[in-house]
């Protein structure tokens, strides 16, 4: 049985005193990752077994837990966790972080647990009563751990399953330190396709024709081997988002070209999947309009395109960051709906401006992470570096200009948009 895990996870061990969390966790975890209620307990009065000095040992146990958080490591809680109680602080550690939950549930019987106690008399004088406490509370808390925020539950009812069991790290999306570039970082292009391919000739891209689905489009190389990464917001207002579309969904499936999730580019990918509850409203209809004449075996590609984005990537060793609305540093490389959510709109009061739109925290004054961070999402006539982040957006489709970064190079390169395809509600700053 192989069990999946994400790369930076709060791993919650569950089930009676007895039933084996312990050594479970020695078989298949690294001594440093795993944080014992035993071993505060150990620590703080010398005592392992010493119910009294429960209080102290968790609270201890999850001050370790938050630090090991903080910095983004793989975290296992070697506890009995039958109990909602006792889940909740831990828990709120991992929304506080950002960290993705999986529980691993041993159901061992009462029975069972009792007697491997037994067996363990001096280090474990427990009576039967003490298992029985912990099966039923975890029979009656067991249905609530998908509602209280675990991600993933995978149970253990047998020695064999137990024995079967292997975990499997899985890599973030978010996560592409491994990627060293060099790359041209490109604004919001919101399908001006004239201007991308402009600009893609003026980084010293390659552009041919080539056909798929009975349809013409533009294929890009770059003979020095540079990869693109796209900031989102690739459609809607412009003249050709599906050709925009196109060429980039080309250059990711060949593995030159990254783009992480834009609130535009997330609001098509809505429409795709429920036409009927999104209101075709900020360019949307026109996008729409443009998509109709398209075949419908590309809608459906360009569709699992999107559901597949990330909302933000970590690249060049973790040197750069690209999302679409920017990210603090704390969110770098997690997983989670706030992180989602800051990245695809940035930070806002939830008031409106007398233009009608969100009235935006400027995150980027009080940024004081290692990496540099770079986005688009608020457009702005000049692209400037302001505490080492980066907005790209240069409005092009409102007449202003499409920007890309050169990096590690740190050269900006723009192409004058060919004319205003919308009008701003917000005048450009």
């Amino acid at each position: 049985m192989t069990i999946p895990v994400p790369e930076f996870a709060l791993v919650l061990l569950v089930g009676p005193s007895g039933c084996g969390k312990s050594s479970f966790a020695r078989a298949h975890f690294a001594r440093t990752e795993v944080l014992s209620s035993d071993f505060f307990r150990g620590m703080v009065c010398d005592d392992e077994m010493n119910q009294a000095a429960s209080g102290d040992a968790f609270e201890l146990m999850h001050r370790a837990c938050a630090m090991r958080l903080s910095r983004g490591k793989f975290t296992v809680i070697d506890a009995t966790n039958v109990r909602p109680e006792a889940r909740k602080p831990l828990l709120e550690l991992a929304r506080q972080y950002h960290a993705q939950v999986v529980a691993v549930v041993l159901d061992f019987s009462a029975e069972v647990c009792h007697a491997r106690n037994q067996e363990r008399r001096a280090e474990r004088p427990f009576g039967p009563e003490v298992t029985q406490r912990h099966a039923d509370d975890l029979k009656r808390s067991f249905d609530r751990l998908e509602t209280e925020g675990v991600r993933r539950v995978h149970v253990l009812r047998s020695e064999a399953e137990v024995g079967a069991v292997r975990f499997e790290r899985q890599r973030l999306p978010v996560n592409r330190r491994d990627e060293r570039g060099p790359f041209d970082i490109v604004g919001d292009v919101h399908g001006c396709m004239g201007e991308l391919l402009l600009l893609l000739v003026k980084l010293g891209y390659r552009m041919r024709r080539a056909v798929e689905d009975g349809r013409a489009f533009w294929r890009a190389t770059h003979p020095a081997g540079r990869k693109l990464v796209f900031v989102g917001d690739l459609g809607d207002r412009g003249p050709d988002t599906p050709g925009v579309y196109r060429l980039v969904t080309d250059a990711a499936a060949r593995g030159m070209a990254f783009c992480v999730l834009g609130n535009h580019d997330d609001k098509l990918r809505r429409w795709f999947e429920s036409p009927e509850r999104v209101t075709l409203t900020h360019g949307l209809a026109r996008s729409v309009e443009q998509f109709a004449a398209e075949p419908p075996a590309f809608r459906d590609r360009v569709r699992t395109f999107l559901t597949d984005l990330p909302s933000h990537l970590v690249l060049d060793g973790g040197a750069v960051v690209v999302a679409h609305a920017g990210l603090p540093a704390e969110m770098h490389g997690r997983v989670s709906g706030a992180v989602r959510a800051f990245a695809l709109y940035g930070d806002t009061t939830g008031e409106s401006d007398e233009f009608g739109l969100p009235v935006r925290l400027n995150w980027a004054a009080h940024y004081r992470g290692r990496a540099s961070v770079v986005y688009g999402h608020t457009p702005a006539r000049v692209a400037e570096w302001l505490n080492r982040c980066l907005c790209l957006d240069t409005g092009c489709v409102f007449g202003g200009a499409l920007t890309a970064l050169r990096w590690p190079e740190g050269e900006l390169v723009s192409v004058a948009a060919d004319r205003a395809y919308a009008e701003p509600k917000r005048p450009l700053e």
